[in-house]
């Protein structure tokens, strides 16, 4: 009986050595081989081979049956069960906010300078920061739109998200955790499968092939309503009017029309209103990036960009007195 009991025990941990190591070893081979054997997996592994991230694993972001605990073990086993008991196609593969989130902490790991940077700037902003700001409740109740900017990968609705009975001095979020929860992530703004290969070093390139280099921009915005992303080039360049209804000029580069979707003026496009931070005067047309550094928005310092002259003492002025330096 003991023999039998040993054997049993042996067989079970060679069992488990077996799919242990098997499964080790299909998280390191090539995706083609692996993730992509699946027709809803394969749309995205043919972005993620022509992108700058090609020579990172699918399991660096995505991360393993057993990265997370039991948490990630539920939503891989949930996967693979819908694999084989549903149509399923590419476009049907949605991740959570929870998803997005872990997501945005593996972005974190490689580009720490931008990480820093958002951390630092407002789109760092929390569900409480934006959905419980008294002042703007005061003037204007939350509603389904607030997602299209904020909380874009959140899983419910508004009334899933906040209680909104009374006067705005009641409402309040009814999840806790969801109140420190980011409202803008890294791919709130950032397709990471976009097809983008990484350039060659600019030394080594001639001028010829400096102009042949075909680049996606690196930056989308994701579309609540579709549930997807779209290139930031793709946006339509907006025509605003000042308060003569002269219109007025403004930038089209891809940051910049990324930065109008969320920034956006009225319905009648008036600059400055809103949302809007369009600038005016002597500044006009100048891309949002000419002064905002890309993550944390930072101004500061961007007038030495194009004014090397001024001193410490000008910039401050400049810096806390915009409105009299932009006509």
């Amino acid at each position: 009986m003991k023999k039998k009991t040993k054997l049993i025990l042996l067989l079970s941990v060679i069992f488990v050595l077996i799919v242990m190591g098997s499964y080790m070893t299909w998280n390191r081979l090539d995706p083609v081989h692996t993730c992509a054997q699946c027709h809803e997996i394969a749309p995205s592994y043919e972005k993620w081979k022509t992108s700058a991230h090609a020579e990172v694993k699918c399991i660096e972001c995505h991360g393993t049956a057993i990265s997370n605990g039991i948490q990630s073990l539920s939503d891989k086993s949930g996967m693979v069960f819908s694999h084989f008991t549903k149509d399923m196609y590419s476009d049907d593969i949605l991740l959570t906010e929870t998803h997005v989130l872990e997501i945005s902490d593996n972005c974190a790991k490689c580009h720490r300078a931008e990480h820093a940077g958002w951390l630092a700037g407002g789109h760092a902003v929390n569900y409480k920061e934006i959905f419980m700001d008294d002042e703007h409740n005061a003037m204007e109740k939350p509603y389904w739109d607030c997602f299209r900017c904020h909380g874009m990968f959140y899983d419910g609705n508004i009334h899933d998200l906040m209680t909104l009975d009374g006067d705005h001095t009641e409402w309040s979020i009814k999840d806790e955790k969801q109140k420190s929860r980011p409202a803008v992530p890294c791919i709130a703004c950032h397709q990471m499968h976009t097809p983008n290969p990484v350039s060659e070093r600019y030394v080594s390139m001639t001028d010829s092939t400096r102009l042949t280099i075909e680049r996606n921009p690196i930056t989308a915005l994701y579309l609540r309503s579709e549930k997807m992303h779209l290139r930031s080039d793709k946006f339509t360049k907006m025509t605003m009017i000042d308060e003569n209804g002269q219109p007025v000029e403004t930038a089209s580069d891809p940051v910049t029309l990324l930065c109008q979707q969320c920034h956006a003026p009225d319905y009648a496009r008036h600059v400055g209103s809103e949302d809007d931070r369009s600038v005016t005067g002597v500044h006009a047309g100048i891309s949002c990036i000419a002064c905002h550094s890309p993550h944390s928005g930072a101004t500061k310092q961007s007038c030495l960009q194009c004014h090397p002259s001024l001193t410490d003492d000008e910039i401050k002025m400049v810096y806390e007195n915009p409105h009299l330096y932009n006509n």
